[in-house]
């Protein structure tokens, strides 16, 4: 089966006044970001770690440096840019990669982009209350995700949908999932039913392709 439909076309992308979180399409860049924040370092969020490019065209951040990239800085703490203030929050989805979600505040709303996800790394969790909006990961609607451990005891791979929605519920208003795995696909329609059945506190609904949020 092939994991793409009308409105579901694209690899991983946000854009939040105009600066850019992961870039999983090269024509992502013909919007012109005035900054790009990297979650991790897999090709559908980074899609330069599978082909040579020139160097990105706008100040670029990630949680470690990319040997072909120099000029993509590691992202310590915070980073402002033109009064927005962007902070990173360790988490954990990979064995071979650094990840982290961010926090994007303008003064007046607190947006939280996580990227693939299993947690946030649990000393960083102080980092993310009080939140408007959190977009996150919908690789497995199933409760626990997929998450391995690999021969050096490090996990990786995705939590669930429900476990996520129990996790941010408390922390945020509205959680939007993204990046849908198989399951996604075998039925849309009935896909983002399952998704927005999960409604409690916070208002929980299915990312699509071009979807706009005002906030």
């Amino acid at each position: 089966m092939k994991h793409t439909a009308p409105g579901h076309m694209f690899h991983s992308g946000v854009l939040v006044d105009d600066i850019l979180f992961d870039i999983g399409e090269k024509h992502f860049l013909d919007r012109q970001p005035r900054a790009i924040f990297l979650t991790h370092f897999h090709a559908d969020h980074a899609f330069f770690t599978d082909e040579p490019v020139p160097p990105l065209p706008a100040p670029a951040y990630a949680p470690q440096p990319w040997r072909e990239h120099p000029e993509i800085k590691v992202i310590r703490s915070m980073e402002e840019v033109d009064g927005i203030t962007v902070t990173a929050v360790p988490t954990n989805h990979s064995a071979n990669f650094r990840s982290c979600g961010y926090i994007i505040e303008d003064g007046i709303s607190r947006i939280m982009y996580t990227g693939d996800l299993i947690s946030v790394q649990k000393r960083f969790r102080d980092r993310i209350p009080d939140l408007d909006l959190v977009v996150t990961d919908g690789a497995f609607i199933r409760q626990g995700g997929l998450v391995r451990r690999n021969s050096e005891g490090r996990i990786h791979g995705h939590t669930g949908i429900p476990d996520l929605v129990r996790f941010f519920s408390p922390l945020s208003q509205r959680i939007v999932f993204t990046h849908f795995g198989s399951w996604f696909f075998k039925d849309i329609t009935e896909s983002e039913k399952q998704i927005e059945a999960l409604s409690g506190d916070a208002l929980v609904e299915a990312a699509f392709d071009g979807m706009v949020i005002e906030l």
